[in-house]
């Protein structure tokens, strides 16, 4: 009986321990798609109690219906799970099928594309912060398939941010350097070192996020953060891009494509290092499009295509490894993101199946001691490149149970 008690005391532990990661869990899942409801290129982000509402799909790799259903855990700001119960963050029931579904057509490759919609009628969110979406096969052993994560916020908090290239330590050259103000609206702060934290992001990454800051000055009525180390960030550069719209002639940044049973495969131009100086190009810092030019439907018309990357370097990295990065590999740095050395073409190389649409991507360095991803040996850092800045304001009160988000910002960079 001990035995038994012990067991379960440790699968609670290993469960609230849990890091809760946007991502799918098996190869039969592709093209998970997370963003407010008609704007592709913003963040999962939603104020909470609005009229707005969260679009996650994906692609199940056959047309053979599955019963897939989803939950939905609350998480605190480090994505572990909260001490919440579900009557306590959500009206609805804790498991719901997922309804939407289509299959492909006029497709080489066959697929089922599902996709929900938050909040719906059956679930609706009544806590701010951080979750995660499990979906699971009712079939199956529950296990999640993917994980979608998202953010929603309350507006307790004016944040005020501002971006410049004259930083605390250099002028106009790598790095761009933030300046924050958080000021409550209605009511001050009591105890804020303690009870409020932000989590600042670059273009969506988490690699490179940040998390410990500490406020410049503490008023009751104003945070001001600025003057630190952690704010000044590489500029990086922009993303690289690329277009597979069409199976009939190559797109942007394409050298050839060719079918070749059973897929159409796409060999990208071959990607240079690009550390002499920075050069402007309108990217979408990281997001893609599904579309396609040949059919009406973008969702169940668009084919799946294998595509080919090279970086080409006459001897690999010796203190590290070299990654693909940006939402077609859900900015994870992991065995399908980490790009392989083929000493006999002295390159790096990569092929990932992905589904017809216009894409950014960007080559990240991560050194083997430990150090943050980094784009300056593969991309360069220019102060000039424009990115995204999104920053989370989250408030625990003492005694409080959750990471309230009482405030969000999302700061362009164009100078």
């Amino acid at each position: 009986m001990l035995s038994l008690v012990m067991l379960m005391f440790f699968q609670v532990l290993t469960l609230h321990a849990q890091v809760y990661r946007t991502g799918c869990h098996t190869d039969q899942i592709h093209t998970l798609i997370i963003h407010p409801l008609n704007d592709w290129k913003a963040a999962p982000v939603l104020q909470i109690g609005s009229d707005n509402q969260l679009l996650i799909s994906f692609d199940e790799m056959s047309h053979d219906y599955k019963r897939y259903a989803y939950r939905i855990i609350h998480c605190n700001k480090d994505w572990t799970r909260s001490d919440l119960n579900e009557l306590e963050y959500m009206d609805g029931f804790p498991e719901n099928d997922i309804e939407q579904y289509e299959q492909s057509s006029n497709t080489y490759t066959m697929y089922t594309h599902y996709s929900i919609t938050l909040p719906n009628d059956k679930v609706q969110l009544k806590c701010s912060g951080n979750y995660a979406l499990e979906v699971f096969d009712k079939e199956g052993s529950g296990e999640a398939l993917l994980t979608a994560c998202f953010s929603l916020f309350e507006h307790k908090t004016i944040v005020n941010a501002s971006l410049t290239a004259s930083t605390d330590i250099d002028f106009e050259q790598s790095h761009q350097q933030l300046y924050i103000e958080v000021s409550p609206i209605g009511w001050t702060f009591q105890q804020p070192e303690s009870e409020i934290k932000l989590t600042i992001r670059q273009n969506c990454r988490q690699d490179n996020e940040i998390n410990q800051i500490e406020p410049l000055s503490i008023s009751s009525n104003k945070l001001v953060y600025a003057h630190c180390h952690e704010l000044i960030i590489d500029g990086g550069n922009e993303y690289r891009r690329f277009e597979i719209t069409t199976y009939k002639h190559p797109g942007l940044g394409v050298n050839k494509i060719a079918y070749f049973k059973p897929f159409f495969n796409v060999e990208l131009f071959e990607n240079e290092k690009r550390l002499n100086g920075y050069v402007y190009d309108q990217d979408q810092n990281g997001r893609y499009l599904v579309r396609n030019t040949d059919y009406n439907s973008d969702d169940t018309e668009s084919d799946y295509f294998l595509v080919h990357f090279s970086f080409p370097m006459e001897t690999p990295f010796l203190n590290g490894a070299l990654y693909l990065n940006g939402d077609l590999v859900e900015n994870r740095l992991n065995a399908n993101s980490r790009m392989d050395y083929n000493a006999e073409r002295k390159a790096y190389e990569k092929t990932l199946f992905l589904k017809q649409g216009s894409y950014n991507y960007q080559y990240l360095f991560k050194a083997d001691a430990g150090e943050k991803p980094s784009t300056r040996r593969t991309e360069g850092s220019y102060w000039q490149t424009e990115n995204d800045y999104h920053i989370f304001v989250y408030y625990r009160p003492i005694g409080g149970r959750y990471d309230q988000l009482i405030g969000y910002d999302n700061l362009n960079s164009t100078f």
